[in-house]
């Protein structure tokens, strides 16, 4: 059983500060992360494949439109995916190169559920190699439950309206040491073949320690991004600028995005994307870039029969 006793009691120091421990207490240490971090993203692998493999191949549409944080841009849009349909985003990488010397390849899951009209619910985690002055630690990070609620279709004069509560749960050793909350509000409009989006988001809870939380927890994050649809090639081409403040109170970082979300068949969606934070070097990451797969299915079960309701 793997518990929290290593986190209390070893990791609670900034990044890769461990390394200054005994060689046996910290080889233990890391042997028991280790151990831990794959148990849990191998599980969540395979939950997600046996899912998709074991799911009837009728009704699911996967919608390349969507908009999730970090397919392959930060900001999302308002919609959720459709009632009683699932989605599985299995181990999608991203690179970040914060500055010389210093880099992060981060392994994302994410499952996705439509429970009510308007409605989704989501479990994200992810699983980290880090590099700093020589020093190489493969550990995770803390694990998120979202709900996102859309409040109306977008009209002619309205934007879709969505909200979006988070609850991320400390886990790792590069994780949080505490659980945080979130709320983020989300707009979305359409104007032809484009469309807007604005997101903005706060979180409560103490301040981690230099170098905890990773990509799932910032203090704040407010956003725009601009998506162009060519709808005869299943194409987006999208571009996005935000500021984020790190869970652990580092610089504010402001970066750029562009990338693409291109739908392969109906349930498969592929999604690419480059980013930097040059806007702000002293803060920002360098250069990063993500690439991904996403799998829309569902279960024949989970739809009323004919006749009844």
């Amino acid at each position: 059983m793997c518990s929290n006793v290593y986190n209390r009691r070893y990791v609670q120091t900034p990044f890769f500060e461990s390394a200054v421990l005994p060689g046996v207490a910290l080889k233990a240490v890391r042997s028991h992360f280790e151990m831990c971090q794959r148990k849990g993203l191998f599980v969540l692998l395979v939950l997600g494949l046996t899912l998709s493999l074991g799911a009837g191949q009728a009704h699911a549409q996967a919608d390349y439109r969507n908009l999730d944080p970090g397919r392959p841009i930060a900001v999302e849009d308002a919609q959720p995916i459709a009632y009683r349909e699932l989605e599985a985003q299995n181990g999608i990488p991203r690179f970040n190169r914060e500055h010389r010397g210093q880099w992060i390849v981060g392994l994302e899951s994410e499952y996705k559920m439509g429970i009510y009209k308007d409605l989704q619910v989501g479990l994200s985690s992810e699983y980290v190699v880090a590099h700093e002055n020589g020093k190489t630690v493969t550990t995770g990070r803390d694990r998120q439950l979202h709900l996102l609620y859309n409040f109306n279709q977008e009209t002619r004069h309205l934007p879709a309206l969505a909200i979006r509560p988070e609850l991320t749960i400390r886990g790792g050793g590069l994780g949080s040491r505490h659980e945080h909350a979130a709320l983020k509000a989300i707009a979305s409009k359409t104007i032809g073949h484009n469309r807007l989006h604005l997101n903005g988001s706060y979180t409560v809870g103490p301040t981690a320690a230099p170098g905890r939380g990773g990509e799932l927890v910032n203090r704040y994050f407010y956003g725009a991004a601009y998506e162009r649809t060519f709808p005869l090639k299943f194409v987006v081409l999208l571009a996005d600028v935000y500021a984020r403040k790190p869970i652990d109170n580092a610089l504010t970082q402001v970066v750029f995005e562009v990338g693409t979300r291109v739908q392969l068949t109906p349930k498969w969606v592929l999604d690419t994307g480059i980013s930097t934070g040059a806007l702000r070097s002293s803060a920002g990451p360098d250069l990063g870039f993500t690439f991904g797969l996403s799998h829309s299915f569902s279960f024949r079960w989970l739809y009323p029969r004919k006749g009844t309701t």
